[in-house]
């Protein structure tokens, strides 16, 4: 018999696999960023209700013949209904997928990430109101969570952040500083609680702008170009 492990993933997203199977793409909590196979998800086996963006799951893996595992079992470890049944929180949780696919590299998960990344996807599921400012503060914190949280010494003196040093500065040095509006914004999701950053009043253009700009900073500090196609969804949806 194949040796079995057990451990907890967090989905990503699915491929498919010739005409009855799929591999599932996923954050594992021991490996990190890998893939699995799952085996007739063509004869009348949905994967949609287990295996929907950030499904966070217990698992059961084989070792198979190549490079991937087999899933032989899965299990919830949260029901999630509010990302399987709210279509803006399964947007949100879309975009986040592709953030985690395209920025967290190859290699053993750190568990303290993986502790974070289920305490914002369960707190994504749990939100009440509005979840229009929800991925730019996952953005922010998310920077935290890789080490790559700005400094935040915003003052009426360094009203401006720069990307490349990640604190705030003078008018004028250097020139890829963030505008100003820009920069107060990150300087209220870094300093009010999450509660109070979710509420801060935006209109479309000024989220899409800042999330795009945060995205930037993380490519850069990557070393990646992460491209995140869901921002569109996003900017399109919340109006």
């Amino acid at each position: 018999m194949p040796a079995e492990r057990e451990s907890r993933i967090i989905v990503l997203h699915l491929t498919k696999y010739g005409d009855r199977s799929l591999v599932v793409h996923a954050l594992d909590a021991e490996k990190g960023r890998t893939g699995f196979f799952l085996r007739g998800a063509g004869k009348g086996r949905s994967p949609q209700g287990q295996f929907h963006s950030l499904s966070i799951l217990d698992i059961t893996a084989v070792r198979g013949k190549g490079d991937l595992e087999y899933l032989r079992e899965s299990e919830r470890a949260y029901p999630l209904t509010g990302i399987r049944t709210d279509p803006s929180k399964g947007a949100v949780a879309l975009f986040i997928g592709e953030l985690l696919w395209r920025g967290v590299l190859d290699g053993a998960m750190d568990p303290d990430l993986f502790r974070f990344l289920e305490r914002e996807i369960t707190a994504l599921d749990l939100s009440q109101g509005s979840v229009a400012n929800f991925h730019i503060c996952f953005l922010v914190d998310f920077c935290r969570a890789l080490g790559f949280l700005p400094k935040d010494n915003y003052s009426p003196d360094t009203p401006f952040f720069q990307p490349v040093t990640a604190e705030f500065t003078a008018p004028g040095l250097p020139a890829e500083t963030w505008t100003e509006e820009d920069s107060r914004l990150l300087h209220e999701i870094l300093s009010k609680p999450r509660e109070e950053a979710m509420a801060i009043p935006l209109n479309r253009d000024r989220r899409g702008l800042f999330a795009q700009k945060m995205a930037e900073y993380l490519s850069y500090h990557l070393s990646l170009n992460l491209n995140l196609r869901s921002l569109k969804v996003l900017h399109d949806l919340f109006s």
